[in-house]
């Protein structure tokens, strides 16, 4: 699937979008794209991104639900919320 059609899918499904793509926070930010969420994490071998996946949802999962868009990199967390 196109990233667009990912997008609108997760829109219309009131879904979180789990992603290490960067893609994705441009359709929100600069094409002004509509969202349920999206949790971005960095590209990091599998078991440090489910350790990372863990502590974002840990300290972000309410933000999440209402919308917001954190980036979850190693060594710090970036939140925006809508």
């Amino acid at each position: 699937m196109q990233d667009e059609d990912v997008l609108a899918w997760a829109v219309s499904e009131q879904r979180i979008l789990l992603t290490t793509d960067k893609d994705f926070e441009e359709m929100i930010w600069l094409e002004n794209r509509s969202h349920a969420g999206v949790l971005r994490l960095e590209n990091l071998p599998r078991q440090e991104r489910k350790i990372l996946l863990k502590e974002a949802l840990q300290k972000f999962g309410q933000d999440l639900e209402s919308g917001a868009v954190v980036i979850a990199l190693k060594n710090k967390f970036r939140l925006r919320r809508p």
